[in-house]
């Protein structure tokens, strides 16, 4: 299942516009996997870094951006993404609808 699925992942989240995010839970479900979020979360941890993904509009489903990407909510804040008190992105506001 993996290299094909995390093709498909590459695949979604390239198409992601700026000013939008997509959750690894709303990934999953787009590919007809919807437990299978924490592989998202895997395949975008693996994803080679000649793709040049935008992998900084994957966030949780709860808004909430990776831990560890300390650059995440930089990179959506230049491109016009608000977050809430609790640091968390406005899902209700950017949430990418494909």
């Amino acid at each position: 299942m993996e290299s094909g699925f995390f093709e498909q992942v590459y695949s979604i989240v390239e198409d992601i516009p700026k000013g939008r995010v997509a959750s690894y839970s709303q990934i999953a479900r787009m590919l007809e996997q919807p437990h299978n979020a924490r592989v998202v979360g895997w395949a975008m941890r693996q994803s080679p870094p000649e793709r040049e993904l935008p992998a900084h509009r994957v966030v949780k489903q709860s808004g909430d951006t990776a831990p560890g990407f300390l650059e995440q909510r930089t990179l959506l804040e230049n491109e016009g993404v608000a977050f809430d008190h609790k640091g968390r992105v406005r899902m209700e506001d950017h949430q990418w609808e494909r």
